[in-house]
C-alpha cells in the first residue's frame, strides 16, 4: 500500500466536486413537493410541462410563471462510517503498522514461516494504532456492507404557462452519487515486502497480539491476493465510486381537450431539447482528501450531443363524477439517446465511453377536489422502476397528499410517500409539507420532505432522506378551474 494514501474522503470534498442528479421522476416545484410527490393529476399550470402536459387544459389561471429551486439529500450507511475512518487517522495508523514490520529479529523455522515478535524487540505498535486498525477493519468489513449510498441532488427550474394550450420551461436535473464498494472477504492486514534471501514475504499482522507472522511461497501469495486489505485497495477491488449527472431539458408543451359523453379527455405532448454531461470516476479507497481536492474532475467528464425527447400525457375527467381527474404520463417515450461528443469530452481514462440512453418511465395519478375546489386530494404511483445515480439502484414511488387553498393567496399542504423498489436506501415513510402565501401575482412557496428513518453523523441522528423546495410564483387571470365565490 502506498504510504501517501488515506481512506477518508470528506463530505466537503464530495460537495466541492459538483451538485448534480439522475433521470428518475423526482418531486419538483411547489405543489407536488408538499403533497407526497403527487402531481400527474393535480399539478395544473406552469409545472404541467414536467408532470403532465395534458393538465394545461385544466389550468386554474390563464397565465402562471414559477421559479423553483430544490435540493435533496439521501443517505444510507455511508457518510458517518467514512467520517469515522477519517477521525481515526487511518493513513497514519497504517503507516506506523507497516513501517514497524521492518524491525525485530526474524526467525525462519523449518516450515518456512518468518516470525517477528515486536514486543520483545521494543518496537511494538501503540495501543491507539492497534485499536484504530481494529475499528477500521470492522467498519470496512462489517458496518458498511453493500447497502451504502449517498446522493445530493438539485433541480432548479423556470416554468411558464402561456395559456390553456401552451407552456415552456427550463429544467436542470442534476445529482452526485457516492458509493463505497467493499469486498468483505478482504478483511486481513497482510503486507507484502521483498526481503533479501527470502524474496517476497507476506506479513500478516494481528492487532490483538501485536505480532507479525511472515510467510513465503505460493500459498502465502494466494492468501494475500484473496484476503488482504492492502491488495484489495491497490487493485481497485475496494474503491469509492463517484458519479455525477447533469441533465438539462427545455420542453415546449401543447395540450388539447375534447368533450365526450363519457367525460372530458385532455391530451398533451412535450417536445424537449435535452442536454447531458456526466462524470464517472473510481477513487482509490486510500486516497487522501488533499489529493481528492487537487484532482481535476473535468478529466473524467463526458459531454454528449444534444437530443430530442418526447413526453405524452392524458388527463381524464369522467362526466359522472364531479371534480375527479385521472392522469397518466409517459416521459421520454422515444427513449432519447445521447451520443458521445468525442471533441468536447475530456474523459481520457482509456476505456470506451458508451452512448447514454434514457428509458421511458410511466406514472399514473388521481385527484379529487372538494369544497368548491378549495380542497384537493391527490395520489401518484410510478408504474415503472426508474434508474438513479447509484449504479444498480432503482426507485418506484407511491405517494399522495392534501392541499387546502381557501384563498387565491394562501395554500397549505401535507402528505407522505414511500419508495417501493429501493434496495440500498431505507428512508422509511417520507413525510411532506408545504405552505404558500402572498399576493396572487407574487407568491412565495416553501415545501419540504423528511424520512421517518434516521441515520447518524458525528454522533447525532439525521434523517436518511431530506428535501426542501423554494418557489416564487406569479398567477394572472382565471383559467379552466375558475374558483366560484
Amino acid at each position: 500500500m502506498n504510504n501517501n494514501k488515506k481512506i477518508g474522503l470528506s463530505l466537503l470534498t464530495v460537495l466541492s466536486i459538483g451538485s448534480l442528479e439522475a433521470v428518475e421522476f423526482k418531486p419538483t416545484g411547489f405543489k407536488a413537493t408538499g403533497m407526497g410527490g403527487a402531481g400527474v393529476a393535480s399539478s395544473r399550470g406552469s409545472l404541467s410541462g414536467y408532470y403532465n402536459p395534458a393538465l394545461l387544459q385544466l389550468s386554474d389561471y390563464a397565465t402562471e410563471v414559477s421559479l423553483n429551486t430544490g435540493i435533496k439529500i439521501r443517505e444510507s450507511n455511508l457518510i458517518d462510517n467514512m467520517d469515522k475512518l477519517s477521525d481515526i487517522d487511518y493513513e497514519t495508523t497504517l503507516d506506523n503498522i507497516e513501517n514497524n514490520v521492518v524491525f525485530g529479529k526474524k526467525r525462519l523455522d523449518i516450515n518456512g514461516v518468518v516470525a517477528i515478535d515486536t514486543l520483545q524487540q521494543g518496537s511494538s505498535n501503540k495501543q491507539e494504532d492497534r485499536d484504530n486498525l481494529i475499528t477500521a477493519i470492522d467498519i470496512l468489513t462489517q458496518k458498511v456492507g453493500t447497502n451504502n449510498a449517498f446522493e445530493v441532488a438539485v433541480d432548479p427550474s423556470l416554468a411558464i404557462q402561456i395559456s390553456n394550450y401552451f407552456a415552456i420551461g427550463a429544467y436542470v436535473n442534476g445529482s452526485l452519487g457516492l458509493q463505497l464498494n467493499i469486498d468483505s472477504q478482504y478483511n486481513k492486514l497482510i503486507i507484502k515486502q521483498n526481503e533479501i534471501g527470502y524474496g517476497e514475504v507476506y506479513y500478516e499482522y494481528d492487532p490483538n497480539t501485536d505480532y507479525y507472522i511472515g510467510s513465503v511461497g505460493l500459498d502465502a501469495k494466494n492468501n494475500y491476493e484473496k484476503t488482504s486489505l492492502e491488495y484489495a485497495n491497490d487493485n481497485s477491488i475496494n474503491y469509492i465510486q463517484l458519479d455525477a449527472v447533469l441533465l438539462g431539458e427545455i420542453p415546449l408543451s401543447y395540450a388539447k381537450g375534447f368533450d365526450f359523453n363519457s367525460g372530458n379527455w385532455n391530451f398533451g405532448i412535450n417536445g424537449k431539447y435535452m442536454t447531458l454531461a456526466t462524470i464517472s470516476h473510481r477513487l482509490d479507497l486510500g486516497e487522501s482528501s488533499e489529493d481528492a481536492e487537487d484532482k481535476d474532475y473535468d478529466d473524467y467528464e463526458t459531454t454528449y450531443k444534444p437530443t430530442i425527447g418526447i413526453d405524452l400525457g392524458l388527463a381524464y375527467q369522467p362526466s359522472n363524477i364531479k371534480d375527479l381527474t385521472i392522469g397518466l404520463v409517459t416521459k421520454n417515450i422515444n427513449s432519447p439517446k445521447f451520443k458521445v461528443d468525442e471533441v468536447a469530452s475530456k474523459n481520457d481514462t482509456g476505456s470506451k465511453i458508451e452512448d447514454y440512453k434514457i428509458d421511458p418511465l410511466i406514472r399514473a395519478g388521481i385527484s379529487k377536489q372538494y369544497l368548491n375546489n378549495s380542497l384537493e386530494v391527490a395520489v401518484d404511483i410510478d408504474l415503472t422502476k426508474n434508474k438513479t445515480i447509484i449504479d444498480g439502484e432503482k426507485t418506484q414511488m407511491i405517494g399522495g397528499g392534501v392541499e387546502y387553498h381557501p384563498l387565491s393567496w394562501f395554500a397549505v399542504r401535507g402528505g407522505a410517500m414511500q419508495d417501493l423498489a429501493s434496495e440500498k436506501y431505507d428512508d422509511g415513510m417520507i413525510y411532506t409539507a408545504g405552505l404558500g402565501f402572498g399576493l396572487k401575482w407574487l407568491q412565495v412557496d416553501l415545501s419540504a420532505m423528511i424520512g421517518s428513518n434516521k441515520g447518524t453523523y458525528d454522533g447525532e441522528e439525521i434523517p436518511r432522506y431530506a428535501s426542501v423546495n423554494l418557489s416564487i410564483v406569479s398567477k394572472w387571470g382565471d383559467g379552466y378551474n375558475k374558483k366560484q365565490p
